[in-house]
């Protein structure tokens, strides 16, 4: 059973990661905002969310992404920047897998539905 004190462990690392997903992160910054090891880190993230701590931080990316996209006319490079993937090859690769829908269809589906 988890704990009160691992749970806030799980929320300071999950707030950590949410407040610096622009940049590149490593597994030892995310463990050190929650004063635990990597492993901890990395059991914490699996038992309370059943993900990894990256892939927790890749869906934070990609939440930004998809607000970025509907919000603003940011070109893609400035999107991938803004979120964090570096390069807008490597965020495009990154978003089609995950939803199955370039970037750019993404703005332009977004777009069409709110005219």
């Amino acid at each position: 059973p988890r704990t009160v004190f691992q749970a806030d462990r799980l929320k300071r690392m999950m707030a950590f990661i949410r407040a610096h997903h622009e940049r590149p992160l490593r597994i030892a910054d995310i463990a050190a905002a929650g004063y635990v090891s990597e492993r901890e880190c990395y059991r914490a993230f699996q038992t309370g969310l059943r993900m990894t701590p990256l892939e927790y931080l890749r869906a934070c990316r990609l939440e930004t992404a998809c607000r970025l996209l509907a919000e603003s006319d940011c070109d893609m490079t400035a999107v991938s920047l803004a979120c964090g993937f570096g390069g807008s090859s490597f965020f495009g690769r990154v978003f089609r897998a995950q939803f199955g829908i370039t970037p750019t269809a993404y703005r332009q589906k977004w777009r069409d539905r709110t005219k």
